[in-house]
C-alpha cells in the first residue's frame, strides 16, 4: 500500500460548531450525506471515490499537540471540531461529486449560517506522499 494514493485527489473540509445545537444539526446533515456519497460516488473508473470518513473531536486550546507530546491533558475550548475527507482516483472525480453536490449547497448554507457553523475547506488537493 506503501504510495497507493500518491497523485489522487482529496477534499478535506473542516466544520468547528459552537454548542451542541450546532453538533445535532450537522450529524444529521451528515447521516443523509453519507447516503448520498453511498449512492452518488463511482465505485469503478477514473472517478471512484477511494476514501470517505467523518472524525469528531473536541476543539483543543492551542493545537493541543504540546500538552499530547508532554502527556498532559488536552483543553478542549468547548467547540467541536468535525472533519470530512475523501479521496478520489482522479480530480475528474473530485470535480464531478462537487458538481452532484451542487443541488444541497444553498440548503447547507443556510445550516451553517443558522448555527453559525465556521468551515474551512481544502479541495482538490494532490496527494504527494501515502503509506
Amino acid at each position: 500500500m506503501v504510495r497507493q494514493l500518491d497523485g489522487t485527489s482529496s477534499v478535506s473540509i473542516l466544520y468547528i460548531c459552537n454548542d451542541d445545537s450546532a453538533v445535532a444539526a450537522l450529524k444529521q446533515f451528515f447521516e443523509g450525506h453519507m447516503e448520498f456519497m453511498k449512492n452518488k460516488c463511482e465505485k469503478e473508473g477514473p472517478r471512484k471515490l477511494l476514501h470517505y470518513t467523518i472524525s469528531q473531536s473536541p476543539e483543543w486550546e492551542g493545537d493541543g499537540t504540546a500538552e499530547a507530546m508532554s502527556g498532559e491533558d488536552m483543553r478542549s475550548t468547548g467547540r467541536t471540531i468535525f472533519h470530512l475527507f475523501e479521496i478520489y482516483e482522479t480530480v475528474e472525480g473530485l470535480n464531478h461529486h462537487w458538481k452532484e453536490a451542487s443541488q444541497f449547497i444553498p440548503a447547507f448554507q443556510q445550516l451553517l449560517e443558522v448555527h453559525d457553523i465556521e468551515i474551512r475547506n481544502y479541495t482538490h488537493m494532490k496527494i504527494i506522499q501515502s503509506l
